[in-house]
């Protein structure tokens, strides 16, 4: 080979990379390695190639591909390297091969200004989204409040994000505070990415976890990971909203949704948030079998029914009965029905104040809080607030007479377990994941889509003061899972090798 490249023609980068995955390659061959370690750049790829070649394994290939490209590979970039390299007739030939295959790629979308740092058997989480954005909804608290969890009791672990959705690295510092320690008042708030020399980082036969729902653009890496990298991946499921409820979203959620789910069937476990969102995931997992894919395993892991402990606390009930209605501004959540029943009610002369807590697309907020204008001109306490802090929502919950979410499709209800945790009594759907939170007490159960029982509902919880004692009574008696409890369980299922 180096008769046909000459070794100046490879940059020092791509001389620690190809040196970092001969350590994995030859780790059976040590003597291999010492000979190899002071030789040109050229031999070195091709002896990497060649053992690749040997081995013949979609692992091998995955590997190989990563550092010559510097993004991680697609599947069908796996199989075309993989075949490319079986076809080759030497190791020379095979670094040729892979060169050719990966040459493109590296100059498209490869990072080439970053050494590779492999980890092995390591506990490698994806915290992208949390690490870059102040946003601090659903997801983003069960990643802060677990991982801060585990960072504090010193759990063993890596945290990585994607650098511009090639491949994934180490944190910056302020993004590993953003995660770690969401409620410093005096961490960098700003999400200018930092300038820091990070390693980008390749995991081998780590336990993978997933936190989040990927961004589209990573997805089809990420099912290339999952098929072939020979990692462990775990995913906390969240839901298949996007395909069950697909009349209720954008239909360009429901082809995202579908790119995700090409790389869940073949992670190994899904750690699902409720029942029902376990059921979605156990159905899909038994879908693919269609396809002679075994699927993951799926656990329900419920979410608890706490708040984070950076909130306050509030015991006074307003003066006017104050109704809460938090949630991301969206079709599903319900809130038209919410405003219909209480303009109902306040026709009747009920006194109450209701307000929506929640952010969401223009095109959705804009005409919902012009209504709540009107409204508000003929003198009903209603309002809309799109960004409240943390603190500010706790003392709305605390302070709230009751908490209203009649949601459609949830794959937990994070406003009713949080409702709950304040001791608000809360109305909420009688089917899916809010019905199992509510089937604890401290919860008024109705049909989302009859506009008469939310009504009702509400109406019988502003008027009998007797039934809303009833409801703070019941959840006086609930057994409170924390969060502490959901970060040692979702811990403990990462590191089983039971089952598997």
């Amino acid at each position: 080979m180096s008769s046909h490249i000459p070794d100046d023609a490879f940059p020092d980068i791509l001389r620690q990379r190809v040196l970092a995955i001969h350590e994995v390659l030859f780790d059976d061959t040590e003597a291999a390695e010492a000979q190899e370690l002071t030789a040109s750049t050229a031999s070195l790829l091709a002896a990497v190639a060649g053992r690749a070649r040997a081995l013949g394994d979609s692992r091998s290939a995955w590997l190989l591909f990563t550092a010559l490209a510097g993004a991680l590979p697609e599947p069908d970039e796996v199989l075309a390297l993989r075949r490319r390299l079986q076809l080759s007739s030497s190791a020379e030939d095979a670094a040729t091969e892979a060169l050719a295959a990966t040459r493109s790629i590296a100059s498209v979308r490869g990072v080439w200004n970053r050494r590779i740092r492999i980890l092995r058997g390591k506990t490698v989480v994806d915290v992208n989204f949390c690490a870059k954005f102040e946003h601090n909804t659903g997801i983003q608290r069960l990643v802060r409040e677990t991982i801060s969890r585990w960072v504090s009791l010193e759990k063993g672990m890596d945290l990585v994000a994607w650098d511009h959705d090639q491949i994934t690295r180490a944190l910056h510092p302020g993004e590993f505070e953003r995660v770690v320690h969401w409620s410093n008042p005096g961490r960098n708030r700003s999400e200018v990415e930092e300038e820091s020399d990070v390693d980008l980082i390749v995991p081998i036969d780590c336990d993978m976890l997933f936190v989040e729902v990927p961004p589209e653009a990573v997805c089809a890496r990420l099912a290339a990971l999952a098929e072939f990298s020979g990692n462990r991946v775990s995913i906390v499921g969240y839901d298949a909203i996007p395909l069950v409820s697909a009349d209720l979203v954008p239909a360009r959620e429901s082809e995202r949704f579908a790119r995700y789910l090409a790389y869940v069937k073949h992670s190994d476990r899904v750690f699902a948030i409720s029942a029902a969102a376990a059921g979605e995931f156990r159905g899909f997992a038994s879908a693919v079998a269609a396809q002679g894919i075994t699927g993951p395993q799926v656990f329900e892991l419920s979410l608890p029914v706490d708040l984070p402990e950076i909130w306050e606390t509030h015991d006074s009930l307003a003066a006017t009965p104050l109704v809460l209605s938090v949630g991301s501004h969206e079709p599903r959540k319900n809130q038209e029905a919410v405003l219909f029943a209480a303009g109902r009610l306040w026709d009747e002369g009920l006194d109450f104040q209701l307000i929506y807590v929640g952010r969401g697309d223009s095109s959705l907020t804009g005409p919902f809080d012009r209504r709540v204008a009107r409204l508000r001109k003929k003198g009903h306490r209603v309002e809309a607030r799109r960004s409240v802090r943390d603190q500010e929502l706790s003392a709305l919950y605390h302070s709230a007479y009751v908490t209203i979410f009649p949601s459609l499709h949830e794959g937990y209800g994070l406003p009713v377990a949080e409702s709950l945790a304040a001791g608000t009594p809360v109305i909420t759907s009688d089917f899916g994941s809010t019905a199992e939170i509510g089937a604890d007490g401290g919860c008024l159960l109705v049909d989302p889509r009859d506009d008469d029982a939310i009504t009702n509902a509400l109406r019988r919880v502003l008027t009998d003061s007797k039934y809303m004692d009833s409801l703070r009574n019941q959840i006086e008696k609930r057994k409170h899972r924390t969060w502490a409890d959901y970060a040692d369980g979702l811990w403990n299922g990462v590191q089983s090798r039971e089952a598997q």
